[in-house]
């Protein structure tokens, strides 16, 4: 198994522009590139989450929810780096699907819940 400095050298080598997260080496999987892209730095999205989980002793929602608001939602760029889920080993895709489905719907009624309680901060200065 290729080691995370070795695989950054890699990268490197590819693209001298090429963009790494700090702390994360040992999600580090190999190299990907876009049609037309630059060869760019490959992370394993659940090693991410181990990482965060098991040396910043984060519990899984923490976790979750710090990686996509920190890590993956930054701003995009053609020499970042991509995460990639392996959905292989999924045992039931279906449990995936409607476990998505019902985070959608908690983001979306914790928006309406925020929304609403504004307008009544609103109206109740008024």
């Amino acid at each position: 198994m290729a080691k995370p400095e070795n695989i950054k050298d890699i990268v490197k080598e590819m693209n001298p522009k090429a963009v790494f997260i700090k702390g994360f080496d040992e999600a580090l999987v190999g190299t990907g590139k876009s049609i037309g892209g630059e060869t760019v730095a490959v992370y394993d999205a659940d090693d991410c989450l181990r990482i965060l989980i098991n040396k910043h002793e984060m519990d899984e929602i923490e976790a979750w929810d710090h990686f996509n608001s920190t890590v993956v939602d930054g701003t995009p760029g053609k020499n970042k780096p991509i995460f990639i889920s392996d959905w292989r080993l999924a045992v039931n895709i279906e449990d995936v699907l409607e476990d998505i489905k019902i985070d959608k719907q908690q983001t979306l009624n914790n928006i309406l819940d925020n929304l609403k309680k504004k307008k009544e901060d609103e109206n109740e200065e008024d």
